[in-house]
């Protein structure tokens, strides 16, 4: 069989045999298909198989898909992860972003052609290169290969809009450390301008407040449009399951953190961000890794108005640059 005739592996895993049979049935002509009834059953299989992508339910005795994709995401990075769920369990959610780098949300019942035209789209995803360098704990690793990652970093800036004095402060010691810029925003154009004329910017903190969750969602898959090798952190007050399913559907975003955020999480969130923004920006291919869903209707017409208008006004951003030492903020 040549390359051009290659199947995929597929490998599905439902505790309920009758969803693994019609998934098998719907995908077996055009893809190698292997099935699981639990999450340990799923990994028995991964050993003795190269699986392309994953698809897993949520609800399963033993072993949560969420459980899964995060083993998943450590032993076999290369594998695309799609977790299938029948309700929004919203911890499972953000796990699933914070931990199993999930690549897309499906909700049962699920629609055919929109299935077949996803799984499609990760298979093909997965040929290309995983971030193996990434530390997927979150660990900063001291000293050694880390002195040659801060290097790397200086210069570096992050956009932020975060109300939170704090919160703010926070990033600032972090980054002072690090000699990485913070440009503060005062709105969402703002946001996009700036990153789409200032090249040094490496992700963005994100504040996601009560009364703008479709701005912000807009504005993340903007800016992963524009800017594929930018990483993206989302703060928020509470979790919300409808919106991490857009925020990694529409989004690709990196973390989805709650407040009050421990520090530690919070710098090895940061750090982790950079390191996955370093790969990307040096291994431009495996950016389609993290491809967003293209936006639809309402989305769509509300991001080409700004696209518009950015045309005309990109390098013209009135953003607050801060230099990292500074001791205020104007956001």
């Amino acid at each position: 069989m040549s390359d051009s005739d290659k199947l995929y592996t597929i490998l599905f895993v439902d505790d309920e045999p009758r969803i693994t049979s019609a998934l098998k049935a719907l995908f077996r002509r055009e893809y190698e298909v292997l099935t699981a009834n639990s999450g340990l059953e799923a990994l028995q299989v991964l050993e003795q198989n190269k699986v392309d992508v994953l698809l897993s339910d949520q609800r399963m005795p033993g072993m949560l898909g969420s459980e899964l994709l995060a083993t998943v995401s450590q032993t076999y990075p290369q594998t695309m992860r799609i977790l299938l769920t029948g309700f929004m369990d919203r911890q499972a959610i953000v796990d699933s972003i914070n931990d199993g780098e999930v690549y897309r949300f499906i909700n049962k019942p699920w629609d055919n052609i929109a299935i077949k035209e996803l799984v499609s789209e990760a298979a093909a995803a997965s040929e290309l290169p995983a971030d193996t360098v990434f530390l997927g704990d979150g660990t900063v690793v001291e000293g050694g290969a880390d002195n040659v990652f801060v290097t790397a970093t200086k210069g570096k800036a992050i956009l932020m809009t975060e109300r939170s004095q704090d919160t703010r402060q926070q990033i600032h010691n972090f980054c002072r450390r690090r000699e990485i810029m913070i440009y503060s925003m005062q709105n969402f154009e703002q946001v996009i301008s700036a990153a789409t004329s200032r090249e040094n910017i490496g992700m963005a903190i994100i504040e996601l407040s009560d009364h703008r969750f479709e701005q912000t969602i807009q504005t993340i898959n903007l800016l992963k449009q524009a800017r594929p090798e930018l990483v993206t952190i989302v703060l928020t007050k509470e979790y919300d399951a409808h919106t991490a399913v857009d925020l990694i559907n529409q989004g690709q975003v990196f973390k989805y953190l709650a407040k009050p955020i421990a520090l530690h999480s919070l710098y090895n969130s940061i750090d982790s961000a950079f390191r996955r923004h370093l790969y990307l920006k040096d291994n431009m291919i495996s950016q389609q890794r993290y491809k967003v869903e293209k936006p639809k209707g309402r989305i769509a017409a509300n991001l080409q108005l700004l696209f518009s208008r950015l045309g005309l006004t990109s390098v013209k951003s009135k953003a607050n640059e801060e230099q990292v030492g500074d001791n205020h903020s104007n956001f």
